[in-house]
């Protein structure tokens, strides 16, 4: 079943297709585009009008991908008005995914979801028949996400329907639908030319990730970094019949504190640990029973799905410790990694690929819609993975909003301040923000930490023909997406 692998990329943040930043996203648009279609409901019965939307999910997935947000009704002319889905609305995802496959030669595999909001603040320039129709259903929305195919999609049998007594046929077997703008279409030899460059690139994407790249000529970078030395043993052992302030007040007497210095992960009534849980030293040890604690190979752990993900939690929360030591604080709820601010800006010194230079890490900035000041810090996510056994450390770049340079916000408000930010902030120099975070992390060396973790400094690179291609590039976001010539603007204080 062809489904996308690895996330998307959205001015430079590189997250999932249904995250709440891509739904933030998607939502501050009224208008169609070649990677979005709004419908008010959709029908799987056996006489609706579905071979409507199995023909643009046919154009989506040649295209490169794309999503359909339900609840949203026509206003006039491609300007839609999110109006909710009625609370009695059933939507079986499962359903669609039979029903579309009974039409394609194909699988394809949709994600989906709901989410609830009220839109009645985001539009306060739209005209009062507009405002009067926002949520005049319910708070309730859906999306669906169609993944780019890896093979040319087409239908397999005519999709047809009846309408006022007479059949409508949308499409015939093998006919190819492509997106041109909001329509979707049949293409031209100009865009065949498109989809078979895009399938061979996303083919080419995949053979990378499989460890058996098609072509190789010249060199691509990725945004991973080898980890080239990793804990030989994990320990583990039953957890003594202590509570958490307990153990917070026996680990500080050790000088193991503030909280975010712990180095294990409690799983199945065990303590999980790096460090050697059978020598005393190690304050761990104080918080086991003695004679329960193990030692098992790191190789045994990861081929074991539930303990490799106790694992990956162990290593993550090492990175973002030593991350942590070099003054770079963490946001605690979705783990990004951030430099404070004191001042109006906040540049630090490092070493790029061409020469020494100073990166602006946070900024004041005035946004006329809260009438107020707010800082803007680059920011990144630090995730462990394992490739064909092979651990790699992969570096996200984001960014984030605080209210003082420290304090962190993150309410919808500052969902869409994120969103229209990105418009303004927008730069492609993503492998160069890779690039500065690990060499902050590692102070321009390998990244060391304990006597049992080496992560190199250098991205692991490939010589190839082409480059990487992620699901719908951050570029094409950017060309698409319509100005509002009403929108709110956010200028630099």
């Amino acid at each position: 079943m062809a489904k996308a692998i690895a996330g998307i990329i959205i001015n430079e943040v590189e997250t999932e297709p249904l995250s709440g930043y891509v739904i933030d996203f998607l939502t501050t648009s009224t208008r169609e585009s070649p990677f979005l279609d709004f419908k008010k409901t959709i029908d799987l019965r056996k006489s609706s009008a579905f071979p409507e939307t199995a023909k643009d999910i046919f154009a989506f997935s040649n295209y490169g991908g794309g999503w359909i947000l339900l609840g949203w009704e026509e206003h006039k002319k491609n300007q839609f008005v999110p109006v909710g889905l009625s609370e009695d609305f059933e939507f079986e995802p499962a359903n669609l995914q039979t029903k579309f496959d009974s039409y394609s030669i194909e699988p394809l595999a949709f994600d989906y979801t709901e989410f609830r909001k009220d839109f009645k603040d985001n539009f306060p320039k739209a005209k009062d028949d507009f405002k009067q129709k926002i949520n005049s259903v319910s708070d309730r929305f859906g999306v669906i996400y169609v993944p780019p195919s890896s093979k040319l999609l087409i239908p397999s049998k005519k999709g047809e329907y009846e309408v006022n007594g007479k059949k409508k046929c949308v499409f015939y077997p093998n006919d190819v639908f492509y997106r041109r703008g909001t329509q979707s279409i049949r293409p031209s030899s100009t865009e065949k030319a498109l989809i078979e460059k895009r399938l061979k690139k996303e083919n080419y994407r995949l053979s990378l990730l499989s460890g058996e790249p098609d072509e190789v000529e010249e060199t691509i970078y990725s945004n991973l970094f080898e980890i080239k030395q990793m804990p030989v043993s994990v320990y583990y052992g039953k957890v003594k019949d202590y509570d958490n302030v307990s153990i917070k007040a026996l680990l500080k007497q050790e000088k193991v504190f503030p909280e975010w210095y712990f180095k294990f992960k409690y799983w199945s009534g065990n303590l999980v640990t790096f460090e050697n849980l059978s020598d005393n030293t190690s304050p761990y040890s104080k918080l086991v029973v003695p004679g329960t604690i193990k030692e098992e190979p790191l190789s045994e752990w990861i081929k074991d799905s539930d303990k490799f993900r106790v694992v990956k939690e162990i290593l993550n929360r090492e990175i973002r410790h030593h991350a942590m030591r070099k003054g770079i604080w963490l946001e605690d709820k979705k783990y990004k990694l951030y430099y404070p601010a004191e001042e109006v800006t906040r540049k630090e010194k490092w070493k790029s690929r061409y020469a020494a230079s100073n990166k602006t890490v946070a900024t004041k900035f005035y946004v006329p819609k809260l009438k107020r000041y707010l800082y803007w810090h680059v920011a990144f996510y630090a995730d462990v993975l394992n490739f064909n056994d092979k651990f790699y450390l992969k570096i996200l770049p984001s960014f984030i909003i605080s209210e003082d340079g420290k304090k962190i916000l993150s309410d919808p408000v500052i969902g869409t301040l994120i969103t229209s930010l990105s418009y303004n902030k927008y730069n492609s120099l993503y492998l160069n923000n890779v690039l500065f975070w690990i060499h902050q992390i590692g102070e321009g060396n390998d990244i060391k930490i304990g006597d049992y973790m080496t992560i190199s400094k250098s991205p692991v690179d490939l010589k190839a023909s082409m480059g990487i291609l992620y699901d719908l590039p951050s570029n094409e976001f950017r060309l698409e997406i319509p100005e509002d010539e009403e929108g709110d603007t956010i200028e630099d204080g």
